[in-house]
């Protein structure tokens, strides 16, 4: 892991210039009380995505478009407690999975298939479905939807828990040209699949005194790559950016059960700390080893301690950081020579991490006025960040580069270890 090297790229220059560098917040006041003991909706402990793309391009998402009556392939886990088997199925009616439902009662059901036994919790298991079986054989003009989710059977066959969420997929027409590759380096142009498992935290100091935190996690994947970076049209270059939407007890710790202690490693939950895209080098033209360099995933990690601040303005606070980072990083790239000087660059990555320090009216941009306003805010406790290059990654093979990002200050101390790493082809 390189946080700044030689060989760092331009782009990191401006993400590690708006890594927020926030005030303390003032000192706690004591834990909120229990808000009482009627439990919430069920939801389901099962996940499902489908493969973008494949091979070397491969991407997981929820929302997949098709143009042809091809196999899919998906990918699913699931933590549900007496889970031994599975199956998937197809319906053509959207339904929701905020509820028990039996394969039977799912609405029109249309295919469905079975999976054998579930994976290990932690672990992924991935299937295909032949889509020419039961679509159209020719694609529509007018698209047809369908809704593919995961059922999870106990040791006698029966469902067990709530079925996942669905992928959907959209069946239609294509009326768009293919994929433009043409700003990829011509010679043997390598799109990564990539990983990242944030799979511990570990508590050195705690904010309020032993079994007394409630800490949770805004964690923020940014991707500036060439997927959306041509450096022939920089006046239209963006990044991506992913960010899991739960913030209080997202880590699962409840300071009422006398949780977390100081000295302890605690698990992230697997929904929480995976990430996974594809990427590719800079397109554009670049020489190809420039054209590795220069692409980038990063990820950044914000600690909080929960105390009185409501549900509602601290999803509002994560969706205000992830929001002003997107805008704030379009324009940064946007506004970039389209050939940098790496050198020249280099030189001033001292002074860019300075001034970021001294902007402490950054609480205002990630975190605007009133949404941490009251008696007892929540705490924030530290940051952390680090970045790998589409070379780095390549270049580790089938191996795994670490994660350490410390997060501290005079509220607390938390470390948050992990890994990043390529996704073998198939």
């Amino acid at each position: 892991m390189k946080l700044i090297s030689a060989s760092s790229h331009w782009l990191l220059i401006l993400i590690l210039a708006l890594v927020p560098m926030f005030p303390n917040a003032a000192k706690s006041q004591g834990k909120k009380p229990p808000q009482g003991t009627t439990p919430g909706p069920p939801v389901t402990k099962t996940k499902i995505e489908a493969e973008e793309f494949g091979g070397e391009f491969q991407n997981w998402v929820k929302l997949l478009t098709i143009t042809t009556p091809d196999r899919v392939t998906f990918r699913y886990s699931t933590n549900e407690t007496g889970a031994v088997s599975a199956i998937w199925q197809v319906s053509d009616k959207p339904f929701s999975a905020g509820s028990a439902i039996n394969p039977g009662q799912a609405f029109h059901v249309i295919a469905s298939g079975a999976l054998g036994k579930v994976p290990a919790p932690g672990h992924v298991s991935q299937f295909e479905i032949n889509f020419k079986q039961f679509v159209p054989s020719v694609p529509p003009v007018k698209p047809l939807s369908y809704w593919v989710f995961i059922v999870t059977k106990d040791a006698q066959g029966n469902p067990v828990g709530i079925p996942s969420a669905p992928v959907k997929v959209v069946y239609k027409k294509s009326t768009q040209p293919a994929l433009d590759l043409s700003g990829i380096p011509a010679d043997k142009p390598m799109p990564l699949p990539i990983e990242i498992n944030l799979t511990s935290f570990t508590v050195h100091n705690t904010n309020e005194g032993e079994g007394d935190d409630d800490p949770y996690l805004f964690i923020v994947a940014i991707y500036a790559d060439g997927t959306t970076i041509r450096v022939t049209d920089l006046s239209h270059a963006s990044v991506r950016i992913d960010s899991p939407s739960q913030t209080h007890n997202n880590l699962g710790m409840d300071a009422f059960s006398d949780e977390p202690k100081s000295g302890k490693t605690y698990s992230i939950p697997f929904a929480l700390g995976h990430f996974s895209k594809g990427i590719l080098p800079l397109s554009g033209g670049l020489p190809l080893a420039q054209a590795r360099t220069l692409a980038t995933v990063s990820i950044l990690v914000i600690t909080m301690d929960e105390d009185s601040t409501s549900d509602a303005a601290a999803n509002a606070a994560r969706k205000a950081l992830v929001d002003n980072l997107q805008k704030e990083l379009n324009a940064a790239v946007r506004g970039l020579p389209a050939q940098p000087n790496v050198a020249a660059i280099q030189q001033r990555i001292t002074a860019k991490m300075i001034d970021a320090a001294k902007k402490e009216t950054l609480k205002d941009w990630w975190a605007p006025w009133g949404l941490f306003d009251g008696t007892n805010p929540d705490d924030f406790i530290g940051s952390g960040f680090a970045t790998f290059s589409y070379a780095e990654l390549l270049n580790t093979g089938n191996s795994t580069l670490p994660i350490t990002l410390n997060c501290q200050s005079s509220e607390g101390w938390y470390t948050i270890n992990g890994s990043i790493s390529r996704v073998p082809s198939k």
